[in-house]
């Protein structure tokens, strides 16, 4: 394990903007985006941080694979739905316009649903569900990812890394929020096994191009392809993948853009993203206080079964991420390669390094 640098959330967001807008973001754009790879770093998802802030994020605005400065548009509408064109926009500006837009329509008629054309890499999805919960709302937000999953029956990357998040308003409690891939684990999993030193990652995370049981990090990006959940065909395979089909029906063909199986066939689409976002309002289906309590007593349940050894308590979804994110408010624990890659970035592109 490498030896963690601490730095303060405040100012690593403003840092993280400040490079932004160095690479032709908009100042609120670029303090939209910092803010939510901040968030996932606070709640410990450090696979979709300001580790990403430079290889991934810098890399494509300079190679022109994100446009910086995107013209965001509704290209139809009706009263609870509607389809947006992201114009390569950075995934965390056109993911935020988009789910504002189906809480706005949540609100007037109960329900909305916006998918995602056109957009790229926008993050942890959970940061786009839980922008719901502070209006009383399940949000919901999808996404598409690099098309690397292993599809049952067959060899190499044929399907996609997609994602699911949903989040729900627990009150009194920590919300439920499920931020998954599809995919056994995500891809970037990987990037964090190699930044913690570790030469060995589980058997069953990835195969390599014949399907045999891939356990070098190293060889994950030229050589292998995540299983999809349940890992094999007899052991549930065709669930992850049927979800990871699904999540992309939503996200691509119904906003009328090419499938994740079609990116590599398509010019100029290896690296960009579908979404979709939804929203439900709570008192549109039943009372809020009847709802708030039901959800209590859920939870409750479900942290009063009996434990097995050695555990001391069962958590829901999102619960350690909140538990995670009360400590790191106090600080963020970053590798010493993101500090590096931070401190590349600031000197390149002439910004204070000031973490």
């Amino acid at each position: 394990m490498t030896n963690k640098v601490t730095v303060d959330p405040g100012k690593l967001t403003q840092f993280s903007a400040k490079i932004l807008q160095k690479v032709g973001v908009p100042r609120e754009d670029a303090e939209r985006t910092a803010g939510m790879l901040v968030s996932a770093d606070l709640r410990g998802i450090d696979s979709h941080g300001v580790s990403h802030l430079g290889p991934l994020y810098v890399k494509r605005i300079k190679e022109g694979i994100i446009n910086p400065k995107p013209q965001i548009k509704l290209t139809s509408q009706a009263q609870s739905t509607a389809v947006v064109d992201g114009d390569r926009g950075l995934g965390f500006v056109v993911g935020h316009y988009a789910m504002t837009e189906a809480m706005l329509r949540a609100g007037q008629t109960g329900a909305g649903f916006v998918s995602v054309r056109n957009s790229t890499h926008c993050g942890a999805a959970s940061c786009y569900s839980m922008m719901a919960l502070p209006k009383n709302m399940i949000g919901i937000s999808l996404t598409t990812g690099g098309r690397a999953m292993v599809v049952p029956g067959s060899v190499g990357r044929g399907g996609g890394i997609n994602v699911i998040s949903v989040a729900v308003p627990v009150a009194g409690g920590a919300p439920f929020v499920l931020d998954m891939a599809t995919t056994v684990v995500a891809g970037s999993k990987f990037e964090v096994a190699l930044r913690n030193g570790q030469t060995t990652i589980p058997e069953g995370w990835a195969v390599d191009k014949t399907g045999t049981p891939l356990t070098d990090p190293k060889k994950y990006a030229t050589e292998g392809a995540l299983l999809p959940l349940g890992r094999l065909p007899e052991t549930g395979a065709f669930k992850g993948f049927g979800l990871s089909v699904m999540v992309d029906i939503l996200c691509s063909i119904l906003g009328g853009s090419v499938s994740i199986s079609e990116l590599l066939t398509q010019p100029n689409t290896t690296l960009l993203a579908n979404h979709f976002f939804g929203a439900l309002k709570i008192d549109s289906f039943i009372p809020a206080d009847d709802f708030a309590r039901a959800i209590g007593g859920m939870v409750k349940v479900y942290h009063g079964l009996p434990k097995a050894p050695g555990v001391e308590r069962i958590y829901l979804a999102g619960e350690m991420e909140h538990e995670i994110e009360k400590q790191r408010r106090q600080g963020i624990p970053l590798d010493p390669q993101v500090i590096a890659s931070l401190q590349e970035l600031a000197a390149e592109l002439g910004v204070e390094y000031d973490l």
